[in-house]
């Protein structure tokens, strides 16, 4: 036969068994914290990777506009001249030709213009940018020699760089065929 329990091994078991000691929640808490702190360094990691991506994606509407406006003024390509390269910054985007400023004004930001024109105009502004235009042939291999790309072809790179930090920089180029 078996003997039946005494009411004090029987509370003595229960207090063993009544739940979690102070051990367990302190380990529990360090393996929590411990994965926190990996999400946290890998977020760390990844928000300057979604800025430069954003930067990216804001050269190629940057690359579309400027398409739009050597479509919408043949002239363009004349003030750009047809085979010097010219390369604007902040500090001489100013005397670009005046069709180009506004679009200039939303990479460099509008406080580089001191006209009110662009002071309401919204910036994206790319850290230490420079834009250069570089008119050449077309690609039918003839040299671009028209003012007004109407009879000739005339390719048109576009190269966007900036530095989105102190040692990475980046660039994107375009090209365009404008003419007929």
């Amino acid at each position: 036969m078996s003997m039946p329990l005494s009411s004090s091994s029987i509370r003595a078991r229960a207090g063993r068994q009544a739940g979690l000691s102070l051990i367990s929640v302190l380990v529990a808490i360090i393996i929590f914290s411990l994965g926190m702190l990996s999400i946290a360094s890998i977020y760390t990691m990844a928000v300057p990777a979604v800025t430069a991506n954003e930067a990216a994606t804001d050269t190629a509407a940057f690359g579309n506009q400027f398409w739009a406006l050597l479509q919408a003024n043949p002239g363009l390509v004349g003030q750009l001249g047809t085979t010097t390269a010219t390369t604007y910054t902040s500090t001489n985007a100013p005397s670009a030709p005046a069709v180009l400023q506004p679009w200039l004004a939303g990479i460099f930001g509008p406080a580089v213009f001191t006209s009110a024109t662009y002071a309401g105009t919204q910036q994206t502004m790319l850290p230490s940018a420079s834009v250069t235009i570089t008119p050449g042939p077309g690609a039918d291999g003839n040299a671009c020699t028209a003012p007004t790309p109407t009879t000739t072809l005339c390719g048109i790179t576009l190269n966007i760089q900036w530095q989105p930090n102190s040692t990475t920089k980046r660039s994107q180029t375009y090209n365009y065929q404008v003419g007929f």
